[in-house]
């Protein structure tokens, strides 16, 4: 397995840069289903704290597509 560093210059703020990232449809519509209903909940709480409301949104309908639980959300 290889590993790739990546440096991060000190100045970015990585709280930021991961709701950036995480912001993104797309990926919530292919990584969304295989979350736990706990992991998207609480990827979706940093997001909409971090002011990406509708990252947190996308998040929670991908998951929900198919949950089993949807009441958890």
């Amino acid at each position: 397995m290889t590993t790739t560093d990546i440096e991060v210059p000190s100045y970015y703020d990585p709280k930021e840069v991961f709701a950036e990232t995480f912001d993104d449809g797309m990926l919530a519509d292919h990584v969304g289903p295989a979350l736990t209903c706990g992991e998207v909940n609480v990827l979706a709480a940093f997001l909409d704290s971090a002011g990406r409301h509708d990252g947190a949104r996308y998040w929670l309908s991908a998951h929900q597509q198919d949950c089993d639980e949807p009441d958890l959300h």
